[in-house]
């Protein structure tokens, strides 16, 4: 656990407003930190460069394949992550976590705390996020090298990666694969430790622009427009079972998550969010035409839309290159873990590298509940990843 507790009590959290890239200052001492590690365990090549991206790599048996092995440093900007006071919870008894914050991780609202029992469960105060997304991930990274060298087994060459800025979408920036290296590799930097992610939502967010006509409202009837209304009608037209709280599994969904303005004018922004590229590309053209409708309703008001595509879903990549997929069963069959697939229902760093020529699906941490207070790692779970990786590592 020391590398976890010593990673999660430095404040990386990366910063949506900053146009740096690095978008935080901060985020550097995590990375300078890995690098002396990274040397320290003989990869000596290890470099942060211009964009601080951290690559390094080890050596192995020639003729295998070069195995990749990515985890972001950043952490997420819904709950603060400075001063993290990790509580160590052993024996975990099943029930409801009191912090001493205030707050309280409760199985009614997050089954899968159940399973933990017996296990050592690691929190915050509940007064920060723990950090295990990606912490965790750098930690088994890290881990994981440090064991296979002092084992001194056969191993594949390892390229390393941990990038900053994965939490506000610009982790894939400035990705070097040829720098990387690898065949194929893997983003550490999910949840649970028997699941494999080899497909994620192909994403776009829109930009909604809306002019009404502002008028006193004491001699609007006829005249006025409100934009906030026509925004709502908008909204309402694509449907309130395609927003993310009414779909599950494959289903996507248009997400309204930020709006600026008022009566007269407004700027929105939606995200839009399906596994199959047809569908996709269909929901990006129906919000464009439910504008339009909407427009001719009302001619005296302006409704523009702006689409931007944010990243693909990694499954048309590995299904033409599952080199990933089937080693990482051999891995885990060795390991003694039932593999499961799933998709992700959002987006993850490997999507764009896969696009870029190196393979990528996702797995584990072992950490749970990201994002918030209520975050927690299951030791359990944490050290299977460990086993889990050395295995990727070493299996043929």
């Amino acid at each position: 656990m020391d590398k976890f507790l010593r990673y999660v009590r430095i404040d990386t959290q990366s910063d949506e407003r900053s146009n740096l890239t690095p978008s935080a200052e901060k985020e550097y001492d995590l990375l300078n930190l890995l690098k002396e590690e990274l040397l320290a365990l003989g990869l000596e090549d290890a470099e942060i460069d211009q964009y601080g991206r951290l690559y390094a790599h080890l050596g192995g048996e020639e003729g295998w394949a070069r195995i990749g092995l990515n985890s972001h440093v950043d952490t997420a900007g819904e709950a603060s992550g400075k001063d993290v006071k990790p509580i160590i919870h052993e024996n975990y008894d099943g029930k409801d976590i009191e912090l001493p914050a205030g707050i309280s991780i409760q199985v009614a609202d997050f089954p899968r705390l159940a399973a933990h029992k017996g296990d050592t469960i690691v929190t915050t105060d509940g007064s920060t996020l723990l950090g295990g997304d990606d912490k965790a991930g750098i930690a088994i990274i890290m881990n994981a090298i440090e064991e296979l060298i002092a084992e001194k087994v056969p191993h594949h060459p390892v390229s390393v990666l941990f990038t900053p800025d994965e939490e506000i979408g610009r982790g894939p920036e400035h990705f070097d694969c040829k720098k990387f290296g690898a065949d194929f590799a893997y983003t550490i930097d999910g949840a649970d430790s028997d699941l494999i992610e080899c497909e994620n939502f192909n994403a776009a967010h829109a930009d909604v622009e809306i002019e009404g006509l502002a008028i006193h409202p004491g001699e609007a009837k006829g005249k006025l427009i409100n934009a906030i209304s026509l925004l709502e009608q908008l909204d309402l037209s694509l449907g309130i079972s395609r927003r993310p709280e009414a779909t599950e599994l494959y289903e996507g969904f248009y997400h309204l998550i930020a709006v600026e303005g008022d009566s007269a004018s407004l700027k929105a922004r939606y995200l839009i969010r399906e596994h199959d590229r047809a569908k996709f590309e269909a929901m990006k053209e129906e919000l464009i035409n439910k504008a339009k409708s909407l427009n001719e309703v009302y001619p005296k008001a302006k409704i523009d839309v702006h689409i931007k595509d944010d990243y693909r879903n990694m499954k048309e990549i590995i299904d033409k290159d599952p080199r990933a997929l089937e080693h990482a069963k051999k891995a885990f069959e060795a390991a003694g873990i039932k593999m499961r697939q799933d998709p992700i229902r959002g987006g993850t760093d490997g999507a764009t590298f896969s696009f870029l020529g190196c393979p990528t699906p996702n797995l584990g941490t072992g950490s749970y509940n990201h994002h918030g207070e209520r975050e927690y790692l299951s030791l359990r779970d944490y050290e299977e990843m460990i086993e889990l990786v050395k295995k990727i590592l070493t299996v043929d």
